[in-house]
Parts: C-alpha cells; sequence; structure tokens
C-alpha cells in the first residue's frame, strides 16, 4: 500500500480533486528525449495564500521522507 498521492484523489486540506501538475526534467547531450514528470496538486490549496503554505508543508514531508 503506498501513501502517495496520485491524480483524482480528494485533496487532504480541502477535499476537492488532485489534478497533475507537470515538472519537466531536461536532459541534453543524450540520446533520450526530454522526461516529463507530473506530481498531484491542488489548484485550490496552492493558489489561496492561507493555504499554500501548509500546502507546500505537506507535499515536502509527503514525497522528501
Amino acid at each position: 500500500m503506498t501513501n502517495e498521492l496520485i491524480y483524482a484523489d480528494p485533496c487532504p486540506l480541502c477535499r476537492r480533486p488532485l489534478t497533475l501538475r507537470p515538472t519537466v526534467e531536461v536532459r541534453s547531450n543524450t540520446p533520450y528525449p526530454t522526461r516529463i514528470d507530473r506530481l498531484p496538486h491542488c489548484t485550490s490549496c496552492a493558489g489561496d495564500m492561507t493555504r499554500a503554505q501548509q500546502w507546500a508543508d505537506m507535499m515536502r514531508d509527503l514525497y522528501e521522507s
């Protein structure tokens, strides 16, 4: 069982469905194309100034541990 959030899971803060936010990792001088990683993202919480820091802290704790 995984604790990671995925697309359409409810946001732990506001319970709205999560979307995917693209993050791009560019690899130069390799035969591989640019890879696009996607992270779960809550537009409502990340854009709300009162919840933005709480959202950022929660995501950092979830993915850096």
